[in-house]
């Protein structure tokens, strides 16, 4: 392999192993107390107490309580289990059933220069990709069956693969307002993801019930809870059953007052004071541009009965676009007078997890919104031109339509209602742009934190959005810079922001200073797999830089355990072949070429490979794939 290419992908092995560890998946949210170190992954007797949890009245909100599984619950709540069963939280996600999925189809994605099929075969649904040269002719590269669905299909249904251990997400979603197959989500680019985005454990915490890790890749579901369960809303009921355990129900959970005394084993959401009652809501419609775990805590660890702060915090960057995005409801909820007007308005004045009241006819999903407006406002406050009202549809007077139109996100294909209640205004100028002065704000209380757990926060969020993000800045990885050298001052034992300070003294050419980190990080006992690999990937770079190929080799392969990445295989693959192991050498590029197919600097690597082995066919084979196919690339995100 050349050296151009090889510094082309070092370069972008620095950017995803970032993006890695920003999502923070791979935690086991079922594990105890007991089973947790005090810090971010170091049990050093020296670490740094971590913040200390919120109290609760429930005592299921403790992380020492299991779960239990939805239908062990239905034992009891029927009922309440056939409400939830036609909800849409109840179809979040499932296996794949071919004969219920739409249509196969065939098309062509022109920016990235790729064809889709979705197919049938033997009774299971496949999704294949080919590659469309200049003159037409389509190289395949992937056919895959695809195993799970992610969504309830009432406006997309997106679909996972499972790779090598890993779930990763298809390129091709079907979007049902459209009624047609297209790109999926972040897909319609020149340079995507193709199979290899991986569905991480911060993706399936909204869509899956209950998801523990099965380390070092891929994820098992206990009790098979694929979809939102109950133990998500209420929290995990191992000691309610306890309690109950051969007691027949003789009254309606719901019921209140001195005879009908609270259960503290399970949480009831609507007994809840309004913000920790929301936080149930926002473990998946807060979504900021970037998020940070609280130290000492893994994603999985938030529990009904708890604010959210507790386990992890929520960014927006100022000045960013105004583009709804999909989840931004929570925050455009609190935007809104009526929110902040009257305390009974919350997510629950109009969604019941109970009443499967979607997919309502528009009709009547307008007239229960107006009901719902009625019974604080009157119908002439109303300052709206009458011939305007009278004319809305598909109901007279409907006040969602103008006060919480159908907007554009950034999913395509897809609009969503606009939670913020107020007068919307047309505007053909939709961004507003990045200033000098953007900054991360959170609309998330975080006075339980001292200053410099705050500063942690802060600067964990910058380093995050510079490699997250397309609007990458220096600025940005300054401040966390600044915010993250004070916090370490009075923090120890913390491998996840010693992994962070590695890659911005990376960045910032403070070579010594990296390397001294990233040690610091891969000598550390009971770290998270995605913390060391981020430590792992600042220490690769540096050996390479200093052309030490051999101590490079062990830390790739290393990381080729850790993650499904084409680019640590090929970094590996290059050093195997300047240090004459010519098999190992091979084996590398292949597996690279089975993540990533289509790579014709890949095929140009393996033809004098092959050559050395005394293997003229493969040799020829890959010289004349590389000359018709393009030299290939990974989308640098």
């Amino acid at each position: 392999m050349t050296s151009t290419v090889v510094t082309r992908l070092a370069r972008v092995l620095s950017v995803t192993a970032a993006v890695v560890i920003g999502c923070g998946d791979g935690a086991d949210s079922n594990r105890s107390a007991a089973d947790r170190a005090p810090g971010d992954g170091d049990t050093s007797a020296t670490a740094t107490p971590v913040p200390p949890r919120s109290k609760s009245r429930f005592r299921n909100a403790s992380e020492n309580v299991n779960y239990v599984g939805s239908q062990r619950c239905a034992q009891c709540h029927a009922n309440q289990h056939a409400t939830w069963a036609k909800t849409a939280h109840s179809r979040s996600m499932s296996r794949v059933t071919p004969e219920d999925e739409p249509p196969d189809t065939k098309f062509a994605h022109d920016k990235s220069g790729r064809a889709y099929e979705v197919v049938r075969v033997e009774s299971r649904l496949h999704h294949r990709e080919s590659l469309v040269l200049q003159d037409g002719t389509r190289v395949p590269l992937a056919d895959h069956q695809v195993d799970y669905l992610v969504g309830s299909g009432r406006f997309s249904r997106t679909y996972l693969v499972e790779l090598d251990g890993t779930l990763v997400e298809s390129p091709v979603t079907w979007y049902a307002q459209r009624k047609a197959w297209d790109m999926s989500p972040g897909y319609d680019h020149m340079i995507h993801d193709s199979f290899r985005r991986r569905a991480t454990h911060g993706c399936l915490m909204c869509h899956a019930g209950l998801v523990e890790p099965r380390q070092p890749q891929g994820f098992t579901f206990p009790h098979n809870e694929l979809s939102i369960g109950c133990e998500r809303c209420h929290g995990p009921g191992s000691l309610h059953a306890r309690r109950h355990a051969g007691k027949v129900p003789k009254r309606s959970p719901d019921a209140a007052g001195p005879s009908h005394p609270e259960d503290p084993t399970i949480v009831h959401p609507g007994r809840l004071d309004r913000p920790l009652a929301e936080a149930i809501c926002q473990q998946c419609h807060l979504q900021g541009d970037v998020k940070v775990t609280v130290r000492g805590r893994r994603p999985g660890d938030f529990r009904p009965g708890l604010p959210l702060s507790d386990q992890r915090i929520e960014f927006r960057l100022t000045g960013a676009s105004s583009e709804m995005t999909v989840v931004g409801h929570v925050d455009q909820l609190r935007a809104s007078r009526c929110y902040q007007q009257d305390q009974r308005l919350s997510c629950m004045t109009c969604h019941d997890p109970h009443d499967p009241h979607h997919p309502r006819d528009p009709l009547a999903q307008a007239t229960f919104g107006r009901n719902r407006c009625l019974e604080c406002h009157q119908p002439t406050a109303c300052g709206e031109d009458d011939t305007r009202r009278q004319a809305t549809l598909p109901l007279a007077d409907s006040c969602t339509v103008c006060h919480m139109p159908q907007v554009d996100t950034d999913i395509p294909h897809i609009a969503f209602t606009h939670h913020r209640i107020a007068v919307h205004r047309k505007t053909s100028d939709t961004k507003s742009g990045l200033s000098d002065d953007s900054e991360l704000k959170t609309i998330q209380d975080l006075s339980r934190f001292s200053d410099i757990e705050r500063d942690r926060i802060l600067g964990l969020g910058y380093y995050r959005l510079h490699f997250q993000r397309p609007w990458s800045h220096d600025r940005f990885l300054a401040r966390a810079d600044r915010l993250l050298a004070t916090a370490t001052k009075k923090i120890s034992g913390d491998t996840v922001m010693t992994a962070a300070r590695a890659e911005i003294a990376w960045e910032a050419r403070r070579v010594a200073e990296a390397g001294r980190l990233a040690d610091e990080v891969i000598s550390s006992s009971h770290v998270e797999p995605e913390t060391r690999a981020a430590a792992l990937h600042v220490k690769v770079q540096i050996l390479l830089e200093r052309q030490n190929l051999r101590k490079a080799v062990p830390l790739l392969e290393e990381l080729t355990r850790l993650r499904r990445n084409p680019i640590d295989w090929a970094l590996l693959g290059h050093c195997h072949s300047k240090t004459g192991k010519t098999t190992e050498a091979i084996a590398a590029f292949e597996k690279v070429l089975t993540i990533a197919p289509g790579q014709g600097a890949i095929h140009q690597a393996l033809a004098p490979l092959y050559q050395s082995a005394g293997d003229d066919a493969l040799a020829r084979k890959h010289r004349s794939e590389a000359r018709r196919l393009p030299p290939g690339g990974f989308r640098p995100r």
